[in-house]
């Protein structure tokens, strides 16, 4: 296993982005940036120095297009993380990564961006029902990390998450979430929610908010942005042009991840 820096993992997910983005344009498929990716575009020019997470929204009635497409076109750098290819996946959202590092901290996520209701309190209602259906996914990634951190109250906390999700299969979990998200299409809503957001009754916004992508300088290539970009950042960051704390940045300047020997010699080039 070969360890790269944060400066690293950020290289290689541009090297990502910029496939992601030139496959999902050759299939007219929209999508954008979100949450601090677009705090990164915006702010840095390209991701946020001491992050590592990168996040882009695609309509939920064009993801499996885009998921197929992607799985089919993109370079053997690269692949897609899902359920569909990975037994072990915990996420009810599909991934791109390397083909043998984790994708738990050097990904691009692909968020379901879903339509929704003008009503206010059914709004409300599915951005609550979507929270417990995460939480039951996270679940499942709590019981995989007791499994692979074994000693007695983990293997415990383990054995009872699996006797609660037992009912539930994750594949049966996910097509209960896509039929709640199908519910109100897309292209004939009003209001649209990043389905799979960490920020609650947050992530409901007007469909003009995003409506046609603004590019913005990203490093040394572009990436879209949603339209009403400052009122999105706004909605999440407040004033998000000021900087946290300098302890909170430098905490996570020296962070360093194992990749793969086989992923690390396909892209050591871009890495150096």
């Amino acid at each position: 296993m070969a360890k790269i820096n944060i400066t690293q993992i950020q290289k290689i997910e541009n090297e990502m982005l910029k496939e992601t983005i030139e496959i999902l344009g050759k299939n007219d498929i929209n999508f954008y940036m979100c949450c601090g990716s677009v705090l990164g575009a915006v702010r840095h020019g390209g991701p946020i120095p001491w992050d590592t997470d990168m996040d882009i929204l695609i309509p939920f009635n064009m993801l499996e297009k885009a998921r197929n497409c992607l799985e089919a076109e993109l370079s053997d750098r690269f692949c897609i993380d899902d359920l569909k290819n990975n037994s072990k996946y915990t996420n009810l959202f599909p991934r791109v990564a390397m083909p043998h590092t984790s994708s738990n901290t050097l990904h691009i996520d692909l968020f379901p961006l879903m339509g929704l209701p003008d009503d206010r309190d059914e709004q409300l209602k599915i951005c609550k029902v979507l929270g417990k259906r995460q939480k039951t996914f996270i679940r499942y990634k709590r019981m995989r990390e007791c499994v692979s951190h074994p000693n007695a109250i983990k293997l415990f906390v383990a054995h009872m998450v699996e006797i609660f999700c037992s009912p539930f299969s994750k594949k049966e979990l996910t097509r209960q979430y896509h039929k709640i998200l199908a519910k109100y299409p897309y292209d004939e809503a009003n209001y649209a929610m990043n389905a799979c957001g960490h920020y609650g009754a947050k992530n409901i916004f007007e469909k003009s908010v995003f409506g046609t992508p603004e590019w913005k300088s990203y490093c040394d290539f572009e990436v879209p942005v949603p339209e009403k970009w400052d009122f999105y950042l706004r909605r999440y960051y407040k004033e998000y042009m000021n900087l946290p704390p300098e302890e909170e940045r430098n905490r996570w300047l020296s962070f360093e991840l194992e990749i793969d020997d086989r992923d690390f010699e396909k892209i050591k080039e871009v890495i150096k």
